[in-house]
Order: C-alpha cells, then sequence, then structure tokens
C-alpha cells in the first residue's frame, strides 16, 4: 500500500461517522454516489477523496460488467472472456472490502487506474 500524496488537506481528527460513510462507499456503490453528491463531501475531505474514488471504481466495475454482457454472446472466446472479467469483477469486490478497511483505518491511498480520474473531481 502507497500513501497517496494529495492535494487535500488532512482533517486533525476524523468521526468515525466520517470514517464509516466513506469506508462503505467501496463495496456498496450507492453510498459513493450519494456521498459525492451531498453536502457532507463538499465539508469533509476525507469522505469527499473516498467517495469520489469509490464511485469510479464502481463505474469501471459497471463498464466490465456491460463490456462481459456484450462478449459473452460470442461463442466459446465469448464465454471465455466472460467467465475471466467475472473472476476479474469478484477479485475487484474483494479488493473494495480491503479499500472499506483501510478507509476506516483513516488512510489516504490510490486505487490504480481510478484515482487519475477521480483526482479531478476531489478537488
Amino acid at each position: 500500500m502507497v500513501e497517496a500524496p494529495t492535494p487535500l488537506s488532512r482533517p486533525a481528527a476524523l468521526s468515525d461517522q466520517n470514517k464509516l460513510l466513506a469506508a462503505l462507499g467501496y463495496p456498496i456503490g450507492i453510498v459513493a454516489l450519494i456521498l459525492a453528491l451531498l453536502d457532507i463531501s463538499k465539508q469533509d475531505r476525507f469522505v469527499k477523496y473516498h467517495a469520489w474514488q469509490a464511485l469510479f471504481l464502481w463505474i469501471t466495475v459497471i463498464v466490465l460488467w456491460i463490456g462481459s454482457m456484450v462478449i459473452a454472446v460470442i461463442p466459446i472466446l465469448g464465454w471465455i472472456i466472460g467467465a475471466l472479467i467475472g473472476l476479474l469483477r469478484i477479485g475487484i469486490f474483494i479488493y473494495s472490502i480491503v479499500l472499506a478497511v483501510w478507509t476506516y483505518q483513516g488512510k489516504y491511498f490510490e486505487v490504480p487506474v481510478v484515482y487519475g480520474i477521480a483526482k479531478k473531481y476531489m478537488e
């Protein structure tokens, strides 16, 4: 795990409620969407950082799901690629649980690929 250099200032003390809200955004995508759109993310930089990162992680998962549905109609090759993408989605879900634990511990980190896109919305 690499600590992310962020332009966001870290608050002096994070509340357990905000850490829990930010952590829930990783395994439950709708929570990330709600947090990104609500005022709480504007008030708390920690929540904003993780809400946007989790939201883009879930957008990636949805794109993979749609892609696997399209590819799955191709006989044999599509089934193999579809199964591999399905395994990748399971791996991403397990990774999201790990990210939720790290978030609840109050850590800032970068999710590969997703951070570069989400960084624009975090500022």
